[in-house]
C-alpha cells in the first residue's frame, strides 16, 4: 500500500550525510511533488490515487526502487522510446514515494554523479528550479464528465525524468544538497 504523510504534510526522508552522498556517487537531492491524482496534468490527463498504488504495488517497480535502479535522464527522450538510456542517467528514485493529504506523491530523487546529472547539477546551482515528469505508456479512457484519465489497469510506469516544464505544474522540486 502507498504510504501516506501525516496530517500535518510533514514530509520525511532519509537525510544522509555528505560522506555517504560522496561514497554513493551522489551530488544532492531533488525533494518534492512528482505526481498529481486529484488535478489533470497540463495535458488534460487525471493519473488517480488508483493508479500510483497500483504502480507502486508492482513487483518490478518494487524491486527497480529497492535495487536502486529507478533511474530517470535529464528530459525525456525526443525519439519515444521507454527503456531508460544509461548513458543519459541523471537521476534515481530513492524511496518509495508518499501520497499527501492534497492527493499528490512526495518523492526523493539521487542526483547521480554520471555526465547528465553534473549538467543537471550545474543548472540547479545555478539557480533553475528543475521539474520531474513520469514515463510510461497507458490507455487514455474517458469518465462521467467526458475529462480523459489513464486508465490505471494498463499503465506502465517507467521512471521519472528531469524536465524543464513538468506535465504536474507543481511537481517542480527543492533542490537538497
Amino acid at each position: 500500500m502507498l504510504e501516506h504523510m501525516s496530517s500535518d504534510n510533514v514530509f520525511e526522508y532519509k537525510k544522509l550525510s555528505s560522506e555517504e552522498q560522496k561514497r554513493r556517487g551522489i551530488l544532492g537531492r531533488l525533494v518534492g511533488v512528482i505526481a498529481d491524482s486529484v488535478n489533470a496534468t497540463r495535458n488534460g490527463r487525471k493519473y488517480s490515487a488508483k493508479l500510483w498504488q497500483k504502480v507502486f504495488e508492482d513487483p518490478i517497480m518494487k524491486e527497480k526502487i529497492e535495487n536502486r535502479v529507478c533511474f530517470g535522464e535529464a528530459c525525456h527522450p525526443v525519439d519515444g522510446r521507454e527503456e531508460v538510456d544509461p548513458e543519459k542517467v541523471a537521476i534515481c528514485l530513492a524511496e518509495v514515494p508518499k501520497m499527501n493529504t492534497n492527493g499528490q506523491l512526495i518523492g526523493v530523487f539521487d542526483i547521480l554523479d554520471t555526465p547528465c546529472g553534473r549538467i543537471l547539477k550545474t543548472m540547479l546551482d545555478y539557480g533553475a528550479n528543475i521539474g520531474v515528469s513520469s514515463r510510461g505508456s497507458g490507455d487514455v479512457e474517458l469518465d462521467f464528465n467526458g475529462e480523459e484519465y489513464v486508465n490505471p489497469d494498463s499503465y506502465d510506469c517507467i521512471c521519472w525524468d528531469a524536465v524543464f516544464v513538468p506535465a504536474v505544474k507543481e511537481a517542480r522540486l527543492q533542490y537538497d544538497l
